[in-house]
């Protein structure tokens, strides 16, 4: 008989209590690192502050060009690196925010024309070089006078982190037709230089067909001129789309042209396509915050709340949204988050809110909900006056500031007036629309209010909580008009809700 021999794989309570202790401990170790890793951006992707400041006299550049180049960086960064970028102006005062961040990148452009040729120096630094109290040990990267294809071509192989995909240049192949380039990127916010700048980028697209962002600019030039000519014809907006759509055409996923189609496609109440577009360009750039403000503004068009702001979270994740807010919050101020909504109302200089009136129209638009009449009047006489502000903001801000004024006749006709103008038209911008019928309800015409506030929706405004939360449509909610739209609301939410859940933006 053989005598009873141990199991081979046997253990003593004892080893598989120190088994498990170490285990615990690896585990433990591993979280900790992983911790420290996250904490340092290590693991993380790269996020990029890319500063462009305005061009000094010597670099024989006009000032708003160092910014239209500046621009033209960030979307070879983005497309190619699709690196997380944050652009600002200046640089900032306390750079507390970088320090220790192993996987941050501080670059400041410093262009220079030279005849027809381009010198794209720049200097940088990492955030883990950064010490407390110290100046900022930056590297300069003097660079040589080159046509600016071979300009940028040059930045992209000298850039401190490698840049793997170079494929098809996104620029003009002549220099000619670059010029005229940083000519119409330079004047898009200037408001007396719009139409001239259309020309230039139409002459460009003519010159170099095959340039996608040749394209791109036009696209995003009508779309500016379209903002402020809100009585556009169908036409003018198949045109503007066009234009994108031939830009994405050559640099598929281009994620600037992405988001400006985006807009497009949002503003004339086609959220559904807006998001299609945008998750599908998110799936090759996880790391763009453009493109998820572009989900956020459509979702929030959308009624998709929780969407909205889960894209919020995401992108100020990835951009330094202390440092600069990425975008005006207005979802915050539907689901009643007023102090970031008011966060992110801040100036801006050199960015197209800080120019174009939304920024002020929307202070004074929070002192209204919140019922502080004079310093709503205040921030809407701003608004109203700005040099560079859309028309349609100015004449809305009039409008408004009348009627807190207690000109209510003149506030009425000044806006029957320019109801007048937009029908029969298709103009952009449901939410837009929201906005006026809240102005007829302040001054008691509840009919045009409810037709006004029926045109939103079918013009594509479909968040139902605002319907809901408005103190200034309070007059229209006890209509029968009123409670059949809102059954139409929900129900076109419910379909949207179901189409794209807060997991879509998991799945990448």
């Amino acid at each position: 008989m053989l005598s009873a021999m141990p199991e081979p794989n046997s253990r003593s309570p004892r080893t598989i209590l120190l088994l498990g202790l170490a285990f615990l401990l690896l585990l433990g170790g591993g979280i900790g690192v992983a911790w420290l890793l996250a904490r340092q951006g290590i693991l993380g992707p790269l996020r990029i502050l890319l500063i462009s400041p305005q061009a000094e006299a010597s670099s024989g550049l006009e000032a708003a060009q160092g910014r239209a180049i500046g621009a033209l960086v960030q979307d070879h960064l983005e497309h190619f690196g699709r690196f997380a970028i944050t652009t600002v102006t200046e640089v900032p005062t306390d750079l507390e925010l970088f320090r220790g961040q192993s996987r941050t990148l501080l670059i400041l452009t410093e262009p220079r024309r030279q005849g027809d040729d381009l010198a794209l120096s720049y200097r940088f630094v990492w955030g883990k070089q950064l010490s407390k109290g110290a100046p900022a040990p930056w590297v300069s990267h003097k660079a040589k006078a080159l046509p600016p294809a071979q300009a940028f071509d040059a930045f992209l192989w000298t850039f401190p982190q490698a840049v793997k995909n170079r494929a098809g240049g996104l620029l003009p192949k002549t220099a000619t037709v670059f010029w005229k380039l940083v000519k119409a990127g330079a004047w898009r916010l200037q408001n007396e230089h719009l139409e001239e700048a259309v020309a230039v980028a139409e002459e460009a697209t003519r010159e170099e067909p095959t340039c996608a962002s040749t394209w791109i600019l036009l696209g995003n030039l009508r779309y500016r001129w379209m903002l402020n000519n809100p009585a556009a014809f169908r036409q003018e907006q198949a045109d503007t789309e066009a234009h994108i759509q031939r830009g994405l055409a050559l640099a598929p996923g281009h994620p600037r042209g992405t988001f400006l189609l985006s807009l497009l496609k949002t503003d004339s109440g086609n959220q559904r396509e807006a998001l299609d577009l945008l998750l599908w360009a998110r799936r090759k750039q996880p790391h763009n915050p453009t493109l998820l403000t572009g989900i956020a503004y459509a979702a929030r068009g959308a009624g998709l709340l929780p969407l909205a702001r889960r894209a919020m979270d995401l992108r100020d994740a990835l951009a330094y949204a202390k440092l600069q807010p990425q975008a005006v919050d207005i979802t915050c101020l539907y689901t009643g988050e007023i102090p970031r909504f008011e966060a992110s109302l801040q100036e801006q200089p050199g960015h197209l809110r800080s120019t174009s009136g939304v920024l002020p129209f929307y202070r004074g638009y929070l002192a209204l909900v919140r019922g502080d009449h004079p310093l709503a009047c205040r921030e809407f006489k701003v608004a109203a006056n700005l040099k560079h502000a859309y028309p349609n903001i100015c004449r809305l801000s009039g409008i408004y500031d009348l009627i807190l004024e207690g000109e209510k006749e003149e506030a009425w006709k000044k806006l029957r007036e320019y109801d007048q103008e937009r029908i029969g038209m298709r103009e952009p911008d449901g939410e837009f629309t929201i906005r006026l019928a809240e102005a007829y309800a302040m001054m008691g015409d509840r009919a045009s209010a409810m037709e006004m506030a029926s045109r939103a929706f079918a013009r594509g405004f479909g968040c139902s909580a605002w319907y809901e939360r408005s103190p200034m449509l309070e007059p229209l909610r006890g209509l029968p008009k009123w409670k059949a739209l809102m059954q139409h609301l929900l129900e076109r939410q419910t379909l949207m809700e179901e189409q794209f859940p807060v997991g879509v933006l998991e799945e990448i």
